[in-house]
């Protein structure tokens, strides 16, 4: 029961940030341009920073160059072939069981 509280207070709680932003901002005002780019960067930048953690570390050390890192290219590969998110999915994880299957 605790567990069901914690997160129908993490929900509300995020719901009502989300619900401020869009009272404070509501109506007719605009962003200052800057504000505006900044923000259209900040989701980019965060998946980046996950990506790149992910591929270069491994509990706070060093990954080893292997399946990870070849997966992400061959995902890259894709995406940039494709234009496909889907199909970009399909690949990368194929790539990395594969490899992992392999002993890579």
């Amino acid at each position: 029961m605790m567990l069901f509280l914690a997160f129908l207070l993490a929900g509300i709680g995020t719901y009502a940030i989300r619900l401020s932003g869009i009272m404070l901002l509501g109506g007719d005002r605009k962003l200052p341009e800057s504000v505006t780019k900044t923000l259209r960067l900040i989701a980019p930048a965060a998946l980046a920073a996950i990506i790149a953690n992910s591929l270069l570390l491994d509990g706070g050390d060093w990954r080893a160059f292997g399946a990870w890192q070849i997966a992400a290219v061959v995902a890259t590969g894709v995406a940039l072939w494709k234009r496909s998110m889907g199909w970009t999915l399909i690949a990368g994880a194929g790539a990395f069981a594969a490899l992992l299957l392999v002993g890579l």
